[in-house]
């Protein structure tokens, strides 16, 4: 029996370059980790097969496959799952890899990006399908708003493009944690924080833009993780400014807020929230200076009585795999 093992990872979403100018919303820019990871074996069935070898609920994101593709008749094992709704980009990394297994498996010859429109993916970021498709460091260009809404694509075209990807140096490490029992915004809550987004003030527009192609965008092709993340942890702190009204705060939770600033007082470069949280991380130098700091952010989490999940993990510099076998 042919089937595809598709494998791919989390991604960071690193924040917004731009909210709502000249007609266009949402520039975002975000980062591909080698771990958490979603791995998927899709096969042929008569009808549908779901067998979930995880805790995670997958649902939706067969449901998404079945009626965006159309074909009611193909079985999926899930192996691995990135943990849901914790702003890790599970959903569309999990969509992504049932569907492109099942375009492969049945010859239809999609795109990812033709994937992504038709299981519904992109309407506020296209990080999730650019790091799914390349890996890596990846800025990419906004939505089309029409009259200060953004609509769903009606197009592949309508998806936010790659304007910049590189390679992440090997020696950075990321610092996550997820704090347990916390979620992000919902999805209606989501939609009304995210549907008709406001113009910044010129001078944080300015800001935004120093940051990433002055500092940022420099700072990845240079190797300069200082540089990187400081420009990062400035960019942070004005999208939580912009999204406060919604999650309540700069951070989503006071779990998240302790965090990012006990990754600070302890030496990471950089620090942020995951899109709408509560994942946490840091940015720095070297597995041994990341391990160090790991373990006294985590002295620090104790004396709270906070409870998290944590990873050290590498950028992911590669795109999704698929592996087509015969049984």
């Amino acid at each position: 029996m042919a089937s595809v093992l598709v494998e791919s990872s989390a991604r960071l979403h690193l924040g917004f370059y731009n909210f709502y100018e000249d007609g266009i919303a949402y520039g975002g820019l975000g980062v591909a980790i080698e771990a958490p990871t979603v791995c998927v074996r899709v096969f042929k069935s008569d009808t549908t097969i779901v067998l979930n070898r995880t805790d995670a609920d997958v649902g939706d994101a067969v449901n998404a496959v079945r009626r965006g593709l159309g074909i009611e008749g193909f079985g999926v094992e899930i192996l691995k799952a990135i943990p849901r709704h914790v702003g890790l980009g599970s959903t569309t990394q999990t969509v992504l890899s049932i569907g492109y297994g099942v375009s492969k498996l049945y010859g239809l010859g999609h795109t990812v990006r033709e994937l992504a429109y038709r299981l519904g993916r992109g309407r506020d970021s296209g990080i999730g399908i650019a790091t799914f498709e390349f890996g890596g460091f990846v800025v990419d260009s906004g939505r089309v708003a029409k009259n200060g809404f953004v609509e769903l694509p009606k197009s592949v075209n309508d998806l936010p493009q790659i304007i910049f990807r590189h390679s992440v140096p090997r020696d950075w490490y990321f610092i996550l944690f997820i704090p347990r029992g916390v979620k992000g915004l919902d999805e209606r809550s989501e939609r009304r924080a995210m549907d008709s987004p406001e113009p910044l003030s010129p001078e944080t527009q300015r800001e935004l833009y120093k940051l990433v192609l002055l500092h940022i965008i420099p700072s990845i092709v240079a190797g300069d993780v200082e540089r990187f993340g400081k420009a990062l942890t400035k960019l942070q702190f004005i999208v939580g400014g912009y999204f406060s009204k919604f999650q309540k705060g700069v951070f989503c939770c006071e779990e998240s807020e302790y965090i990012v600033n006990s990754l600070l007082k302890h030496g990471a470069c950089g620090a942020g929230q995951s899109s709408w949280g509560p994942t946490v991380y840091g940015v720095v130098k070297g597995r041994r200076k990341a391990l160090k700091i790991l373990a006294r952010v985590l002295k620090d989490i104790d004396s709270k009585g906070f409870e998290v999940d944590y990873h050290v993990v590498r950028a992911r510099n590669r795109g999704a795999s698929a592996t087509v076998s015969q049984v």
